[in-house]
């Protein structure tokens, strides 16, 4: 069953009635590195520094401390379980760099620092049919990427992304499965952008268009593109 589309469970929609979610679907072309993502790596703690965002005051940036809040109400320690944005961020400012993973990771991860919004991918061949952002399920298992073996037991508190066969990513944005991972065989992929309320920083749809055009860059194809979830007024 292909890939269909991303939807919003109404329980999770009335908990966060601002909830958004961009979408965008690429043809992609994945290398191990691209010189125009390293560009964009050596950039990052310079647009932090110009905002004046420092390790310190990081949990207190408006767009990171209303995840944290949405990480509280899910039942995870937000000092332990971070949105995958703060944990992007963390690295930028503590010196460490973004994990080296592909030019097309890479480049979606520094299109989230850039612009404060949580982003992930997935690859459409792996994706059962549609991907619901809904609650956990009793008994649902989750298995992270880059823990072979690994099995999370999923709370029903947790938020999470999941297609009709499996959870695709844990924790709304924390972490990605290993089941539907973008790799070097990856020929099409959907890509996520995140805001479970109003963005203080990035309209989704801005990010939409920057994530396209650093895509562009690199040689992937954006398609089609549509943001989910409340209207704009």
């Amino acid at each position: 069953m292909p890939f269909s589309d991303i939807t919003i469970d109404p329980e999770v929609q009335r908990a966060y009635p601002d909830v958004r979610i961009g979408v965008l679907t690429a043809d992609i072309v994945v290398r191990s590195e691209h010189p125009y993502v390293d560009e964009l790596k050596v950039s990052l703690a310079g647009i932090l520094a110009s905002r004046g965002v420092t390790e310190e005051n990081l949990a207190t940036q408006p767009d990171i401390a209303a995840w944290r809040s949405v990480y509280g109400a899910m039942g995870a320690k937000p000092s332990k379980y971070r949105s995958s944005l703060e944990a992007l961020a963390r690295r930028v400012l503590k010196g460490s760099g973004l994990w080296s993973v592909s030019s097309v990771v890479d480049c979606y991860n520094c299109a989230s620092v850039q612009t404060f919004l949580a982003m992930g991918a997935h690859d459409t061949s792996k994706v059962n049919g549609m991907i619901t952002l809904r609650y956990g399920r009793p008994e649902e298992k989750f298995f992270p990427l880059g823990a072979e073996g690994e099995e999370i037991d999923v709370n029903p508190r947790n938020i999470v992304y999941a297609d009709e066969t499996k959870i695709c990513c844990w924790l709304w944005n924390h972490r990605d499965t290993r089941l539907a991972g973008v790799t070097d065989q990856t020929k099409e992929a959907v890509f996520i952008i995140d805001a479970a309320f109003e963005p203080h920083l990035t309209p989704v749809e801005k990010g939409i268009e920057i994530l396209a055009g650093h895509l562009e860059r690199i040689g992937c194809y954006p398609k089609k593109s549509c943001v989910k979830g409340r209207p704009l007024t």
